[in-house]
């Protein structure tokens, strides 16, 4: 859609302007009309203008760069600047002075200038999409919507130090096998070039014949050594293969239900997306989102395309008058307890209590599948590093009692 630039006048006779994406010029002014702003002149911008703002949303930041605490941060400061009556504007030019963080001052900067230009705060956090994911601008337009603005800022705070949590934990969990088995190739590497060279060298001296596994040390360290960059370019390529597919629709797609159901981690990835949605669809249920917007909105929030894509499925029978509960189920990857409380929670007009409910039951499950999964990874690691050292004992020193025999 094209950008239009807009100047108009408030209903207090303040003069505005500013610029946004519309189908026509009459569908600028109707939105203009829609905040009481009377539209006094509406032009299309020109291509290379729509670039230079093109690119200057770029340069505002990577979506990446605003991470959960700067949104904490965020909504926790704003909770108790407006609890304590203090103007949105000055809340924020407080926040923008206080925060050290270049990429959140400038949007916090961007979000007092659309202010200015007499849009409301919902609006102005639309602009930058590429810095607030949707649940927070829906529930900020809720809040908005029934002057609860602070204990909407106030829940969004909890939800998302919740979430940080939620995903240190399944870092943490993940992060050990990970640093193990980095740890172990490294020091295979370097044994096959430093190490096992020398002692080639010394057995090829004697002229013995030498064992199967001495054998294969050998060749694999005069391979690793005369054809490194087969040896560096391989795993490069394969790895750039893979997050080129993965970063495909189809690709993704196939990656995420392969997560869900991998051995030992597989579990922890459910609970963790389980956890994510219960958490927000409480969030949005107790500030009244409606059911088949909530679910819109959270569906991209579990970090899964396939269980987003059960999300989905779940808000299409919601969208025919069918029971959430009833939906779920048919998913066939939500557990037997949460279809049960969740169909509880609908019986009872309890449904936010009980789905949050289900979000700090997940959070302690978390919490006993990262204990249960680094107890049952240390002896498979223990098993790993044994049988390596095993082969690297049994190739090194076979040849030596050999040697040290024939010489008795």
């Amino acid at each position: 859609m094209p950008y239009y630039k807009y100047t108009g006048r408030a209903k207090d006779g303040a003069k505005l302007k500013g610029e946004m994406e519309a189908r026509s010029t009459d569908d600028v002014a109707t939105q203009l009309r829609s905040i009481n702003v009377y539209p006094l002149t509406i032009e299309e911008k020109t291509e290379d203008q729509v670039s230079g703002l093109t690119n200057l949303q770029v340069s505002i930041g990577d979506p990446s760069k605003l991470k959960t605490d700067d949104l904490v941060f965020f909504s926790r400061q704003l909770y108790t600047l407006i609890k304590s009556s203090v103007p949105i504007m000055k809340a924020l030019e407080g926040l923008e002075d206080t925060t050290e963080k270049p990429i959140v001052k400038k949007s916090i900067n961007k979000l007092r200038e659309a202010l200015d230009e007499g849009l409301d705060l919902t609006q102005a956090l639309e602009r930058q999409k590429e810095f607030y994911p949707p649940l927070f601008i829906s529930l900020v337009h809720i809040g908005e919507t029934t002057g609860k603005l602070a204990e909407v800022f106030r829940d969004l705070s909890t939800y998302l130090k919740k979430e940080q949590e939620t995903k240190a934990k399944v870092k943490s969990a993940l992060r050990y096998p990970i640093i193990v088995l980095s740890v172990i190739a490294i020091g295979l590497v370097i044994i096959n070039i430093f190490v096992i060279p020398n002692f080639a060298d010394m057995y090829a001296g004697f002229g013995a014949e030498l064992p199967l596994p001495t054998q294969f040390l050998m060749g694999f360290s005069s391979f690793m050594i005369n054809y490194w960059y087969i040896c560096l370019g391989t795993p490069l390529l394969l790895g750039f293969a893979f997050v080129k597919y993965i970063s495909s629709d189809a690709g993704k797609l196939v990656w995420h239900t392969k997560m869900v159901n991998m051995p030992l981690f597989g579990k922890l990835i459910l609970q963790s997306a389980i956890t994510r949605f219960a958490r927000s669809l409480s969030i949005t249920s107790t500030a009244g989102v409606p059911m088949v917007q909530a679910l819109k909105i959270i569906a991209p929030s579990v970090g899964n395309v396939y269980i987003e894509g059960k999300i989905n499925e779940v808000r299409a029978g919601v969208e025919r008058g069918e029971s959430i509960s009833l939906n779920i189920k048919r998913t066939e990857i939500f557990p037997g307890l949460v279809i049960q409380m969740i169909s509880v929670g609908e019986e009872a007009g309890t449904l936010d209590e009980m789905i949050g409910e289900v979000a700090d039951y997940y959070e302690r499950e978390i919490e006993y599948t990262i204990e249960s999964l680094t107890a049952a990874i240390e002896p498979i690691m223990v098993v790993v590093i044994g049988a390596i050292v095993l082969v690297m004992a049994l190739g090194i020193f076979l040849p030596m009692i050999s040697i040290l025999g024939a010489v008795k």
